[in-house]
């Protein structure tokens, strides 16, 4: 099999993806392969945009030995405005370079992987490009062989990226989609998380003996819908010193009074993130709620009711491949997770997005009888 220089971790949200490139990079830096990583994140201000990617990539290359530090800190002498360049710029000063100068004897003695994790949480689109693009043309040189690790979700433009012809000789693609099937590893970290609850929690004395139950392991894992983001959400909630965690698994469940704080926060703020890039949140969400209600509906249908352009359905939920499927003949709409129709029902968790089922029902019904009867 070919060799590739990118590869590419793709899927919906919460599949796990940060998970596995954080075991990459844990097992990579064991066996001394790992050369640098750097994870986007959209809520932390250092982390939400690629001006720092390049510094934090170069800090952590540092720390191979003297002689590539020495090369690292002679090119910021020599350009000490080298942090207001471009990213490629940066990359061929402060990576390549360096690299090159410090292991030009042996050049495949060098670590040569670096991970770059979230990169659909970069707010900006075209520094997600300028990325991919500097990723593209990095792997590209003979100097050093160096091998990339991308992990984000299907975001329109960075798929489009990915689908070029500029790209398809150097990527290989893995997408933990319905051919990869997370949920007996979901069940696996259940019964591990809740048996270290088990057994060490503050208030373990107080833990029913049959507790978890089999019942509500498999019960959460379904629910997760393959979202290892769900799962540890779950357990985080669990897990809290201040509380019985039989008590709060159970009002995850609903079979127990909700206490005041929610449990779901972390997985609230990534749907909230997502939506947040409609340009037209509102119609968006007026859209997704057909699959909420109805599990799946044709575009058409959708565009009749919201009396929208043919093939605007498409090009509005394009950008949001993370948490929804377009698929068939007819372009069925259906959502990825059961939870984001649980997030979008519940005002609480949504705040104003949350839109009523019955209420939303009743006008679909009421724009049916509208159209037919041609009022």
């Amino acid at each position: 099999m070919q060799i590739k220089d990118i590869a590419w971790i793709t899927g919906a949200a919460g599949a796990g993806k940060s998970a596995i490139g954080r075991s990459i990079c844990e097992r990579c830096a064991e066996e001394g392969t790992l050369l640098a990583s750097f994870f986007f994140g959209s809520n932390d201000s250092t982390r939400s945009h690629s001006r720092s990617l390049v510094a934090t990539l170069a800090y952590q290359i540092c720390s191979l030995n003297s002689a590539i530090r020495q090369a690292i800190s002679n090119a910021i002498d020599h350009d000490p405005l080298i942090f207001t360049r471009s990213l490629r710029t940066q990359f061929s000063s402060l990576v390549i370079s360096p690299l090159f100068s410090t292991f030009a004897n042996e050049p495949h003695s060098a670590p040569c992987l670096i991970v770059i994790d979230g990169l659909d949480e970069c707010q900006d689109i075209d520094s997600q490009r300028n990325v991919l693009d500097t990723i593209l043309y990095a792997s590209t040189l003979s100097q050093i062989p160096l091998r990339f690790l991308v992990c984000s979700r299907p975001e329109n433009q960075i798929v489009n990226f990915f689908s070029s012809q500029k790209a398809q000789d150097t990527l290989f693609r893995i997408f933990l989609g319905e051919e990869y099937s997370p949920m007996e590893d979901i069940k696996l970290y259940l019964w591990d998380r809740f048996k270290a609850i088990k057994e060490g929690h503050i208030f373990k004395s107080m833990i029913p003996s049959t507790w978890p139950r089999e019942a509500h392991v498999e019960r959460i894992a379904w629910q997760s819908s393959g979202q290892f983001i769900y799962a540890a959400t779950v357990v985080l909630y669990v897990e809290s010193s201040h509380y019985r965690p039989h008590q709060r698994l159970d009002a995850v469940l609903g079979l127990h009074p909700p206490f005041k704080d929610l449990p779901f926060a972390e997985l609230d703020a990534l749907y909230k993130h997502i939506l947040d890039t409609a340009e037209d949140q509102a119609l968006v969400v007026d859209i997704l709620m057909f699959p909420v209600i109805y599990h799946a509906m044709d575009m058409d249908t959708i565009e009749e009711v919201l009396a929208l352009e043919e093939g605007e359905v498409e090009v509005l939920l394009s950008y949001f491949g993370s948490i929804v499927q377009i698929s068939g003949m007819h372009g069925k709409v259906s959502l990825l997770h059961k939870s984001f129709s649980d997030f979008l029902l519940d005002a609480r968790r949504s705040g104003n997005l949350s839109k009523g089922r019955e209420e939303t029902r009743a006008w679909h019904i009421l724009r049916l009888i509208q159209i037919h009867t041609g009022q």
